[in-house]
């Protein structure tokens, strides 16, 4: 299940997006936004893509003046807060 949620801020925007997938370890968090760096799963090769699509969210969020983060843990899924200010 995937949730999306706003909330105002007062100086802006917050929009979430949640879900309850595998979630990532605190080391892949911290590599997510870079280009082209893909979750490495060892032999397997059933996750599609080219490791861009967070690098272009976090560039335009950027471009707004804004910021993006995740929380997210093994097994639980994950959270991304995008801040845009008014």
């Amino acid at each position: 299940m995937i949730v999306i949620s706003t909330r105002d801020t007062g100086d802006g925007l917050i929009m979430s997006v949640k879900d309850n997938g595998m979630g990532m370890s605190k080391e892949t968090q911290k590599k997510i936004f870079e280009k082209f760096y893909r979750v490495p799963t060892g032999n397997l090769h059933d996750i599609k893509g080219f490791g861009l699509g967070l690098s272009y969210v976090k560039a335009i969020v950027e471009l707004h003046k804004g910021k993006i983060e995740v929380e997210s843990e093994l097994t639980k899924g994950s959270r991304f807060d995008i801040y845009l200010p008014s």
